[in-house]
Formats: structure tokens, C-alpha cells, sequence
């Protein structure tokens, strides 16, 4: 995962998984077949270690703006966010690989739905309409992926001003 975060799926060779990993080439060998088949692998633990810390950790209180922030905080490493973005980018080439990116999409999804249901519910009593949990868990998610995207290519990018403005906007429902 640090090879790919750092040098990208393509500028990976085996050679440097294996000696980052100070492992030998039948030892990686024997796990997987090739390059294609450890990205599929790194990804999915990737991607489930984010959904199990989303899961694991969200706060009591289910605001969209606390949602927001506990999931920048768990998932706002520019190092995280370039793997994120690494996985995502070879989603096109690798239909397994873009199975394994939509199911913990939709697995995030639902955790952030599930989570500000009640806040959702909560407005069915004011004048204004009542805010739906899917469509608000839609903004969340794809906000959370842009902020990744731009912390992953703008490296002088101000993160924590970036992330406080994003939990603004969402504190503001």
C-alpha cells in the first residue's frame, strides 16, 4: 500500500512491493499471482479499515457537520487520500477492482445514511421539508471524495482550513 500511495499502481513494480516489504519474491509470489491481484487485495483491506473506522467511531451526536468531520478526521491522511485516489484511478482498467470500490461505497453510504436518519427525522416537525437521509448521505460521501481528491493532487493545499470549510457547510443544514 505505501508503494502505490506513493509511486501509483503503474510506476510499481513487484520488485519494489517485495523489497518494501523486505520479503522475498516466492514468499509475495505464494499470496498472490500478480500486481493486479495485491492491488485488489490492498485496496479491499483499504477500503474496509475506512469503513471500519467510520463504523466504529461516529460520534453520538449525528449532525451533518459532525458526520463530516469524523469522517475527514478518519480518513483525512493525505498519505490514506492518495492510496484512495491510486484505487479509485484503476477502478477503469480493473472491473474486480471497481466491484470492491463500489461495494464500500455503498457500504459508507449507508453507514452515513443510517447515521443521519434521526437528525433527518428530527426536522420532520419544523416548516421546512424534511431533509432525506439517502440524498444528504449522497453530498457527504461524494464531499468526502472531493476533499481526497484535491488533498491528494494540490500537495500545498491547506488541509485543515480545507476541512474546517467543508464542515462549515455542512454545519450549516
Amino acid at each position: 500500500m505505501r508503494c502505490f500511495a506513493r509511486d501509483g499502481f503503474a510506476n510499481t513494480s513487484m520488485a519494489d512491493i517485495i523489497k518494501e516489504a523486505g520479503s522475498s519474491a516466492g514468499s509475495v509470489y505464494s499470496h498472490f499471482a500478480g500486481k493486479a491481484e495485491l492491488l485488489r487485495y490492498a485496496a479491499s483491506d483499504a477500503l474496509d479499515e475506512l469503513v471500519a473506522s467510520v463504523s466504529d467511531e461516529l460520534p453520538s451526536e449525528r449532525t451533518p457537520g459532525s458526520v463530516v468531520s469524523h469522517l475527514l478526521h478518519v480518513s483525512g491522511d493525505p498519505a490514506h487520500a492518495q492510496l484512495l485516489l491510486q484505487i479509485w484511478a484503476e477502478t477503469s482498467r480493473d472491473p474486480e477492482l471497481e466491484d470492491i470500490s463500489r461495494h464500500s461505497l455503498h457500504e459508507l453510504h449507508e453507514l452515513v445514511r443510517t447515521a443521519l436518519l434521526p437528525w433527518c427525522e428530527q426536522r420532520a416537525h419544523r416548516k421546512a421539508p424534511r431533509p432525506d437521509a439517502g440524498a444528504l448521505a449522497d453530498a457527504v460521501v461524494a464531499a468526502i471524495q472531493g476533499f481526497l481528491v484535491t488533498v491528494s493532487i494540490d500537495r500545498k493545499a491547506d488541509v485543515d482550513a480545507l476541512a474546517a470549510h467543508l464542515v462549515a457547510v455542512f454545519q450549516r443544514l
